[in-house]
């Protein structure tokens, strides 16, 4: 069988001898060239001596010689991660508001507790060992960037495979899918009414919560979809009533440099989602007209803050959370129950279909799992096992 060849890098057997009183070790090496040169090393102390020698001026030599690309054996994890972003967004073409999070996590969870560990460094179960200890979302997002980094080292040859590909995040027992009934619903509006109408000085409190509550539950929309909703996406004259979902608000930080701003696209670049509106919700926009229309306030938005602007997410779901405090049966209640509200009740009227398309996902999984109440009771199957149960004993 032919002698196995030597990969470069690699070394063969070190063989030793000694020559008046001097120990020498000796191998050969193969370079990153290909060459394959001999090297050798002595010791006046002992044979063991001059073999550690040896392989220590080889790891130097090795080092010194290594592929001196953008990536290479010298590279730090915090350095391999700034390599890995733009290279990112270029080939995944993954958004600002993404890339955003990806530095946000990598700084929190990843710089200091990973980042001056060279590339070679991190185990495999040092690795899964740091993403359990992190919280259940960062964890993902933690995930995904070590194994994105280290696939980047992979296409540069200096790991032979992604390691991280073999870790995995803490299983999170997800909370059942709730929504509204309509009592609860109701509940939440009178909540929210008294909230904003309650006396104080100062301005009203929250004076655009109650509309924003009825259109979150009416359209189905994620939260900041509902308050990108302009004047020109709205056709009140439509029978029935119509609302475009175009695009979506981001908070000001959610893309580094970047204030609170309407985003002209919805999640994933998803196309725009036109859905009917009730008779209450088509009640709230034609009261809103005459305070924010035609025009809107800033991009033409119809929720808008006193001066004119925005509205944010952040301030909305405070209010929300402040409005049901003094209701404790109310308090699960968030902006994300909203949509699951409308699709739960879409589905229970119309079937699930229905509500995927109302909700706009491409997967019917993904309504069925995340999106509609579960179904607790099975349906009125009494007549059926009778007339079984009595053709049985014919």
């Amino acid at each position: 069988m032919p002698r196995q060849r030597m990969e470069p890098g690699e070394h063969g057997k070190i063989s030793e001898r000694v020559v008046d009183g001097i120990f020498y070790a000796t191998t050969y090496v193969r370079l990153y060239t290909g060459q394959r040169r001999e090297r050798e090393a002595r010791s006046t102390k002992s044979a063991e001596d001059a073999r550690r020698i040896l392989k220590r001026r080889i790891a130097a030599e090795l080092e010194a010689a290594a592929p001196t690309g953008l990536i290479n054996r010298r590279t730090t994890l915090s350095e391999l991660f700034e390599a890995w972003i733009p290279a990112k967004v270029a080939e995944d073409g993954i958004s600002d508001r993404t890339a955003t999070l990806y530095r946000d996590t990598w700084r929190l969870h990843g710089h200091k507790q990973l980042g001056a560990l060279r590339i070679g460094e991190l185990s495999t179960s040092r690795a899964d060992a740091h993403l359990k200890a992190l919280p259940s979302s960062a964890a993902v997002y933690m995930r995904i960037i070590l194994v994105g980094m280290y696939g980047l080292a992979a296409r540069f040859d200096v790991v032979k495979h992604n390691p991280m590909r073999e870790t995995k995040t803490a299983k999170v027992d997800r909370k059942p899918v709730r929504a509204l009934t309509a009592i609860e619903f109701e509940q939440v509006r009178q909540a929210v009414k008294v909230f904003c109408e309650r006396k104080g000085p100062g301005p009203r409190r929250a004076p655009m919560l109650p509309a924003y509550v009825e259109l979150l539950v009416a359209t189905g929309a994620r939260p900041a979809e509902v308050l990108a909703i302009r004047w020109a996406d709205v056709d009140l004259l439509a029978d029935p009533p119509t609302v475009t979902i175009t695009g979506t608000v981001q908070e000001s930080g959610r893309i580094a440099g970047k204030p609170i701003h309407r985003q002209p696209w919805r999640k994933g670049h998803a196309p725009e989602h036109t859905v009917t509106l009730p008779k209450f919700a088509a009640k709230v926009l034609t009261d809103l007209y005459g305070v924010t229309g035609p025009d809107g306030g800033t991009d033409g938005v119809v929720l808008t803050n006193r001066n004119g602007g925005l509205l944010s997410r952040a301030n909305i779901a405070d209010s929300l959370r402040q409005a049901l405090k003094p209701h404790e049966h109310l308090r699960w209640f968030h902006l994300h129950a909203g949509r699951k509200t409308n699709g739960t009740a879409v589905r229970d009227k119309l079937g699930v279909e229905a509500a995927q398309q109302q909700l706009g996902h491409a997967q019917l999984s993904t309504t069925e799992k995340h999106y509609v109440q579960r179904v607790t009771a099975g349906p009125d199957t009494s007549g059926v096992l009778d007339e079984w149960a009595g053709n049985g004993d014919g």
